[in-house]
């Protein structure tokens, strides 16, 4: 494509289009059924915009120069075709993938074939009651099986499953990650986060990992004190769903009790999408990130340019993810909005800031996993046991977690929420999301860009684990 032929308004509809199209093909991959499956492998996600999405049109727009005015517009779709083109070369191994992770054990006995298919269909709609002490048949299902087990021992059971159902899924993922190095090499980038962030995203991970070790390591001792089971790292996983905090929640965890909670902030409310399974007060605290994302998402005027109002790498969305998430954990959301005494909102505080601590270190370990071009069984035995105190089982180093290009810029959100929330409070005291003026100033701010370069503050790891430790210590 000359570069004199690029016509930014024009790029961006046929943008608009192919991420459409590949959102599509990414939800009936989620869905992992046998029929939409089928669709994704006959879907051409790229039919009338493949120049969306390849290195022609990267380097065309890179080295345009338009005015000062569209720059943002132009760096913004940039970034669209660098994770396009990396979805279109990648595309085969992605279906792979997903062909892989809901692939029914080769080993199953071909009289329990049909009974398998038809627990993985009913399970892909949602876990039935009675299937949660149904033996996984998927890497996929075993890995769900780890959070839904009824006690622990069911729970170590799935995680040994998984283990022995890695192996064909990790070799698709570890062909995926040299695919997306390869690429990036090939277009001139130094890493494939180089248009995600400037920040060495590994040594970030690394910083943020360290300065939250003593604390976590501690809170990891005193559960495992009193586990009256083996350990294991699915003890871990368990205990991070903070089940115990199961005080003022709603029977059902929908779209409308996350709109009332929040109401103050956003009146019209925000569409988080599917819920998450309620498998524990967690799962509110995720589904509240969901509803901030979401927000910040569909604050963009709709006049503004695709390039400019979403971006592959939405930092400010996901920071307004994790700064409405805290609210959940905070004791005067306990009191004011799940009416608790105070004695049990402090209870539940703690148990839910300790949920904040732990995934707060599982984004570290992913971006840092992400950042890799290869990951050694050291490394690997490392994190699992230093997140979970027990290595996760070997078979798995390539399996998990599930890539994702956005695990830098989760890890780049969660370094500036520390201090964004401090500016919140500084501006309309702690109980901030229960103030009207707080929705409009967050308003305002959602108006803006999806996409900001904004530079990590300088401490943001140590500051990070020192609040934890306030919280917790």
């Amino acid at each position: 494509m000359p570069r004199e032929a690029i016509d930014l308004l024009s790029f961006d509809r046929d943008v608009r289009r192919a991420v459409g199209r590949l959102e599509q093909l990414r939800g009936w991959l989620t869905a992992g059924t046998a029929e939409s499956l089928d669709r994704a492998r006959s879907f051409d996600v790229f039919d009338g915009v493949r120049h969306t999405a390849t290195m022609a049109s990267f380097k065309s727009l890179q080295e345009l120069e338009p005015s000062i005015l569209d720059v943002p517009l132009r760096d913004g779709l940039l970034r669209w075709i660098y994770e396009l083109l990396q979805a279109r070369v990648g595309l085969d191994l992605t279906l792979a993938d997903a062909e892989a992770v809901h692939a029914l054990d080769p080993q199953l006995h071909p009289s329990h074939v049909a009974e398998a298919k038809r627990v993985a269909a009913a399970r892909a709609a949602g876990p039935a009651p009675d299937d949660q002490k149904a033996q996984a048949h998927t890497y996929g299902d075993a890995l769900a099986s780890i959070v839904r087990a009824p006690d622990p021992s069911r729970a170590a059971a799935a995680l040994d499953r998984a283990g022995n159902l890695a192996s064909p899924v990790g070799a698709v993922r570890k062909g995926r990650r040299e695919r997306r190095f390869e690429a990036a090499h090939r277009l001139g980038l130094a890493h494939p986060f180089a248009l995600a962030t400037s920040i060495d995203v590994g040594a970030a991970a690394r910083a943020l990992l360290d300065a939250t070790e003593p604390l976590a390591l501690e809170l990891l001792g005193e559960w495992r004190k009193k586990a009256d089971f083996p350990w294991r790292a699915s003890s871990a996983i368990e205990l991070g769903l903070a089940r115990d905090a199961r005080d003022g929640w709603p029977s059902r965890l929908t779209q409308r009790w996350l709109d009332e909670a929040f109401k103050a902030l956003a009146p019209r409310g925000a569409d988080a999408g599917r819920m998450p399974e309620p498998l524990g007060a967690a799962s509110f605290v995720r589904a509240a990130a969901s509803w901030g994302s979401a927000w910040r998402t569909a604050g963009a005027p709709r006049s503004m340019p695709f390039g400019l109002a979403r971006d592959p790498y939405p930092t400010p969305s996901f920071r307004f993810g994790f700064a409405v998430a805290h609210v959940v954990a905070e004791p005067s959301f306990q009191k004011h909005v799940l009416e608790l005494p105070s004695r049990l909102a402090s209870g539940q505080t703690r148990m839910l800031r300790t949920t904040m601590l732990h995934h707060a270190r599982l984004i570290a370990a992913r971006a840092l996993l992400a950042s890799e071009d290869h990951v050694s069984s050291t490394t690997f035995e490392e994190l699992g046991t230093r997140l979970f105190a027990a290595p996760l089982p070997e078979a798995m180093r390539d399996a998990w977690p599930e890539p994702r290009p956005t695990d830098a810029s989760r890890l780049v959100a969660l370094l500036g929420t520390h201090a964004f929330l401090g500016d919140l409070v500084g501006r309309f005291d702690d109980d901030w999301f229960r103030n009207p003026r707080a929705g409009k100033h967050l308003t305002s701010l959602a108006c803006g860009p999806a996409f900001d370069a904004d530079p990590v503050p300088e401490g943001a790891a140590a500051a990070i684990a020192r609040a934890f430790e306030a919280a917790l210590g």
